[in-house]
């Protein structure tokens, strides 16, 4: 049986973030129920109607995202999971992740995710500073979040992720070395570290745009990353990603799903997919995904079909953003074809610039290549 990921989206959160232009809805502390009740109606409703897919797979990872998952009612979660292992054969060894917020982990839901398998938390922190939390929207605090890390911690998980982001407006390296001092005391498996990008229509695009705030400048933001992974390396968790740190044997499986570019399934709104080198994502506008599906219709907008060639690039792409690289015989294999040969002229270019090394069967970035991906990546693509 084809081995994939499987993503599952909910859309809700208490409150969105300054900067999310995620497909989320705010539903404020008193729960819509209503509205949750009916999209998860419709999600399991989805499910079903990809019956004969799910017959065919064994599932390898289920990353449930958002929004933020757990602001709605654990048996939600707990129900939706059941109904996946009812219609699908999932490894034994799966890796079942929920992302969470701080705040939103009470021991009831606890119990319901245990329950229904869930073995990895995802919970963002993003910094320590009360004060730069409150200037992001995030609505937690620090002790909150310590609280609720601490109780899924005593709950048995024993596969923790934390996010924190860098570049925030305002962040100093002191801010930012205290949230890694703390973080590496609280020990989590995996920490995943993003440099803020603003994202044009959030509130915080926006405040930028009218001089209310400023962003760090380039140098900051790459002196702040460099910063992360010295610090996280001599405590013991390995970059094996451009923006992933891990301890021995704790990398996120269901992002290795998608960095090394192979098939995944997403449910839910404005959930994306690619199987057997087709692409499509479902709609996007909340109305429109419920009528389709409670009219019996599949909720996915236009397919397209990945050519080879395009296959081929988002390989190269996705997987130079892993530390170890790519393997030159397995890419030769699986596209027959020889690689080296047929991208020497920009081989040889980034190789001069730095950008770029190949030892042995790998080819991978440089530290410089790292900083620079951008420009690596393009370059693959317009050879």
């Amino acid at each position: 049986m084809e081995k994939i990921g499987l993503y599952v989206h909910i859309p809700f959160c208490h409150s969105k973030c300054a900067y999310c232009d995620f497909s989320s809805y705010a539903i404020g502390n008193a729960q819509n129920k209503i509205a949750i009740i009916r999209y998860v109606k419709a999600l399991l409703k989805e499910i079903d109607l990809y019956e004969q897919t799910l017959k065919s797979v064994e599932v390898e990872t289920l990353f449930i995202g958002g929004g933020t998952p757990t602001c709605i009612d654990g048996k939600y979660i707990h129900e939706i999971i059941n109904h996946l292992r009812k219609s699908t054969k999932f490894s034994e060894n799966a890796e079942v992740t929920i992302e969470s917020n701080p705040g939103t982990i009470t021991t009831e839901k606890l119990d319901h995710y245990l329950s229904a398998g869930i073995n990895r938390f995802s919970v963002g922190l993003q910094t320590t500073d009360n004060n730069l939390l409150s200037s992001i929207g995030r609505i937690h605090d620090f002790n909150t979040f310590t609280t609720s890390f601490n109780a899924i911690r005593e709950s048995g998980i024993k596969n923790i992720n934390v996010d924190i982001m860098f570049g925030l407006p305002g962040q100093t390296s002191e801010n930012l070395h205290h949230t890694l001092d703390t973080l590496i005391e609280l020990s989590p498996e995996h920490i995943s570290a993003y440099a803020l990008k603003l994202e044009e229509g959030t509130p915080m695009y926006e405040a930028e745009r009218k001089g209310l705030i400023q962003m760090p400048d380039e140098e900051l933001e790459r002196t702040m990353y460099h910063e992360i992974i010295n610090k996280l390396k001599i405590n013991g968790y390995y970059q094996y990603e451009i923006s992933n740190f891990s301890k021995k044997g704790f990398e996120s499986r269901h992002n290795l799903v998608y960095w090394k570019n192979k098939p995944y399934l997403g449910l839910g709104l404005a959930a994306h997919s690619k199987m057997e080198q087709i692409r499509f994502s479902n709609e996007i506008i909340m109305s429109r995904y419920l009528e389709r599906i409670e009219n019996g219709e599949k909720p996915s907008l236009d397919q397209t079909v990945i050519s080879d060639s395009e296959d081929l690039f988002e390989t190269v792409i996705l997987g130079l953003r892993l530390n170890e690289g790519l393997n030159i015989p397995q890419l030769n294999e699986r596209y027959g074809m020889d690689f080296l040969s047929e991208n020497e002229a920009v081989i040889s270019k980034l190789t001069a610039q730095g950008l770029i090394q190949i030892t042995g069967d790998i080819l991978k970035l440089t530290l410089k290549g790292i900083d620079l991906s951008n420009q690596v990546f393009l370059a693959f693509m317009n050879d």
